[in-house]
């Protein structure tokens, strides 16, 4: 989502966490899942937009990128770019939306991230991060330093988790996310994060 897209939208909340710029929409699981179209359920803040599927619902495709492999939940055309939403992850519990932030888990974030940039990397696309939660909705817009992290990491990742030939990306989040916490600048913000 370009910058005018996403600021026309109605975000509930942002805040900066660890690097990234996190946005989020709350919504009534009880309602929002009970609407009978893709879009109305799993991005309630983009119904009656002209986002579609790229593949059937309950699909999932496989992207590779150098060593990072990922089977987001879906991906949707938006506009020029592409939206790559996950909702695995996570633990399956609502967020209160005064609390998100001490709620917040980093490595569903970077998750998230990871997935897009094996998105964007394979379809040579723009691709926005997406994540949705029992009763909210992310859009994560990664600084430089965090996906510089990312990327560069991924052959060490590949060597740390026994020279696989492809890492995931809870694994590349898992194996990253450390050394984020102590880049400078990043580490204070993970502490009033945490």
């Amino acid at each position: 989502m370009n910058d005018s897209t996403t600021a026309a939208l109605r975000w509930h909340d942002e805040a900066e966490v660890l690097g990234v710029r996190v946005r989020v929409f709350f919504f009534d699981p009880a309602e929002v899942d009970a609407r009978p179209d893709f879009i109305g359920r799993q991005l309630p803040i983009l119904q009656g937009t002209a986002a579609r599927l790229l593949v059937p619902e309950g699909q999932r495709d496989t992207y590779r990128v150098g060593g990072l492999q990922a089977q987001p939940d879906a991906v949707l055309a938006h506009g020029n770019g592409l939206l790559c939403l996950s909702w695995r992850g996570g633990d399956g519990r609502a967020l209160d939306a005064a609390r998100w932030r001490q709620q917040w888990r980093a490595d569903v974030m970077l998750q998230a991230i990871a997935t897009a940039m094996a998105v964007a990397g394979q379809l040579q696309r723009p691709t926005a991060a997406l994540w949705r939660g029992a009763n909210l909705l992310c859009q994560f817009d990664p600084g430089p330093p965090v996906l510089e992290c990312l990327a560069s990491n991924i052959p060490a990742a590949q060597r740390y988790w026994d020279g696989v030939a492809q890492v995931s990306p809870a694994q590349l989040a898992s194996f990253c996310e450390p050394r984020l916490r102590v880049l400078p600048g990043l580490a204070a913000e993970a502490l009033h994060a945490a």
